[in-house]
């Protein structure tokens, strides 16, 4: 079973970079979407696909010259998933998370590979540059977890030190960008803070409260004060039909602008 998932991890690798360097970074996104949803639902905690999909983000990171940690995240059911972390040199400047896992009967193309797929782009684009945490969380979907948190992003923030979360000028979460007619970044506050004022910075979004509905809000919570970008709405939210076709790579490209924009602002600060 080992040697099987890690013959699909080289798969996908190789899959991900035929090809790739023609495309832009939507493009390519669109590209791991696709691939990444191929393999099937991925519920926290379940063996197959969920397990797959963190060994190619890990690899990936890796080859990008990230440092990498994976982080156990313990679940209500006594499993466990895990956070896929990359670190790059220095203390943490900008703090960039997509929750991995997805719901079960679903692909999770949109909720949340298109998140993961942006990740990875901008892992990409800021190699190299110290004071960079890139992550892809486990245990986001409550509705798989049971959990009244987000259980990923708690783990997440709890492993940064309090002097080192005041030193994190951006933190934002990717969650649903690939499809939707506009572009909101959010937060569990009346008013933009820090990190949303940045990403408010790009022409075309808005600010949209909401409850706390993704990653953004146990890194809030925790003190280290982050956004949520999105694209609405999606109909096919949590259903079998969130398919990757269905996601547009000009969404993810815009995204990926958005927050590139933002995390270059914020390490000059």
């Amino acid at each position: 079973m080992i040697g099987r998932a890690i013959a699909v991890v080289v798969a996908l690798a190789l899959l991900t970079a035929a090809g790739g360097a023609a495309l832009g970074p939507g493009g390519r996104a669109k590209q791991t979407v696709t691939l990444l949803a191929s393999k099937g639902p991925r519920p926290a905690g379940e063996p197959g696909a969920e397990a797959v999909a963190q060994r190619f983000v890990a690899a990936e990171l890796e080859k990008l010259g990230y440092r990498v940690v994976l982080q156990r995240v313990d679940l209500p059911n006594g499993r466990s998933t895990r956070n896929v972390v990359g670190l790059s040199s220095g203390r943490p400047k900008v703090v960039i998370v997509a929750h991995l896992d997805g719901v079960r009967g679903s692909p999770a193309a949109n909720d949340n590979a298109s998140g993961v797929a942006v990740l990875l782009e901008l892992a990409a684009s800021l190699r190299s540059t110290p004071g960079v945490l890139v992550a892809a969380t486990g245990g986001e979907e409550r509705v798989v977890t049971g959990s009244r948190v987000h259980l990923g992003s708690l783990r997440l923030v709890r492993g940064i030190s309090p002097q080192a979360r005041r030193g994190v000028r951006l933190a934002v979460t990717l969650d649903m960008v690939g499809v939707g007619t506009r572009l909101h970044v959010r937060g569990i506050e009346r008013q933009p803070n820090r990190s949303a004022r940045l990403l408010l910075d790009r022409d075309g979004s808005t600010y949209l409260r909401d409850d706390g509905d993704s990653d953004h809000a146990e890194l809030t919570r925790n003190g280290l004060p982050a956004a949520w970008l999105e694209w609405r709405t999606d109909a096919c939210w949590h259903e079998s039909c969130d398919v990757a076709r269905r996601v547009d790579a000009r969404r993810l490209e815009a995204a990926f602008h958005v927050v590139l924009d933002a995390a270059f602002l914020a390490l000059k600060s």
